[in-house]
């Protein structure tokens, strides 16, 4: 099984601690790199590729949110998942193609859901097309397509040609299903 490489940022050290112990921890991750800004995230991610970088939002400087408007422009931009005190900003972190947002304080089998969702040998990653219909539904947002996977989901409802998904976080999106 290969292991992923990330990339944690985060200004506030102790934070920054348990955000790598937590991501070696979790069995999924071979190389955490950790950096306290955003500056020094953007000189690591010149020098080579992650296929996770995990945030803050609220940082000195550029934030979490701009920064990872950044990595959107990447010509293979890595997955994104915010860590942070502030539930607030949740739908700009999902319109900016968020795969996770995780409250502080962690919780390791949250983090633990996320990454395994990430992780290419994770469930629904066999490669088969119908395996990963049974987790994960498509969800067309402006210039992208998120998939969510069915774990986040709620509940949903019929709307007219559409279903409306609520998730646990508390996100509402149409998708195209019957």
């Amino acid at each position: 099984m290969s292991l992923l490489s990330a990339l944690a940022v985060d200004d506030e050290l102790p934070a920054l601690d348990e955000l790598e112990y937590l991501l070696h921890a979790s069995g999924l991750i071979g190389e955490v790199v950790a950096v306290r800004d955003a500056t020094d995230a953007l000189r690591q991610l010149r020098d080579r590729s992650f296929d996770l970088v995990v945030l803050d939002i609220a940082m000195p400087g550029l934030g979490g949110i701009e920064l990872a408007s950044v990595l959107a422009q990447f010509s293979d931009p890595p997955a994104i998942v915010f860590v942070t005190a502030h539930e607030e900003h949740a739908l700009e972190a999902f319109d900016v193609g968020a795969a996770g947002y995780l409250l502080k304080p962690l919780d390791q089998h949250r983090l633990q859901q996320v990454l395994r969702r990430l992780h290419p040998a994770g469930p629904g990653r066999d490669g088969s097309a119908a395996a990963d219909s049974l987790d994960v539904v498509a969800v067309d947002a402006p210039g992208r397509t998120l998939r969510v996977a069915r774990a986040e989901v709620a509940w949903g409802e019929s709307a007219g040609d559409y279903v409306r998904l609520y998730t646990f976080g508390g996100r509402t999106m149409l998708v195209r299903l019957s």
